[in-house]
């Protein structure tokens, strides 16, 4: 039986939020003012635009919201400003797994434009949350569900039953730092707490899951 090994990214792979890192270079390049930003987090935490919507008013200040004119400045700053992140620890960890034949997949809430580089320097698969596209230009709505606590288990399982795998037998290993991925971390062989929140910390302790420190 194929066994798969999914790696969360932010704060497991990275050593901080992609999500953090790319907001700092919009406001570096001067692409968004503060005062635009803090008005979409208002925005999203008063529930008034949902992820994609959100996702949608950032990403449009990179390439006026067309897909092709956003892939040049994800690919240069993923290369120059999120990979740094990549912990060692992390790196090794996928070796280890590639070196027994287990399939490795980064599974992230982050939207593509962000895990997509990453996954294919790190020689991968991803899954993530993906943004609605219309004649190359973002709808503002996501396509399929958000990668992101059960929507992660959603996300694992067409995946697994596009490459001929049975669910959840296949999870041998999850590696992530939040308890919001307590879902399929209880469908995992190896739940793998790395660099766990309070809340995870505690979960784990509970259940006797071995923590890691990813640096």
């Amino acid at each position: 039986m194929t066994t798969v090994a999914f790696f969360d990214l932010d704060y497991t792979l990275l050593n901080t939020s992609s999500g953090i890192v790319y907001i700092k270079e919009l406001l570096r390049q001067r692409r968004i003012s503060l005062w635009r930003l803090s008005w979409v987090g208002v925005q999203y935490r008063l529930k008034q635009i949902d992820f994609g919507q959100a996702h949608l008013r950032l990403i449009s200040t990179v390439g006026q919201s067309g897909q092709a004119a956003t892939q040049p400045f994800f690919e240069e700053w993923v290369a120059c400003k999120l990979l740094p992140h990549l912990t060692a620890a992390g790196r090794r960890k996928i070796d280890w797994h590639t070196a027994q034949g287990h399939r490795v997949v980064i599974i992230s809430a982050s939207i593509e434009e962000i895990v997509r580089p990453v996954a294919n320097r790190l020689g991968v698969d991803y899954l993530c949350t993906r943004l609605a596209v219309e004649n190359d230009r973002y709808t503002g709505q996501l396509d399929g569900p958000l990668c992101y606590g059960h929507g992660k288990v959603s996300h694992a399982a067409r995946w697994a039953a596009q490459n001929n795998l049975d669910f959840p037998q296949c999870v041998g290993y999850f590696y992530t730092d939040s308890s919001s991925d307590l879902p399929l971390l209880d469908l995992a062989r190896h739940p793998v707490p790395v660099n766990p929140s309070r809340r995870l910390a505690k979960i784990a302790a509970e259940r006797g899951w071995l923590a890691e420190r990813f640096y």
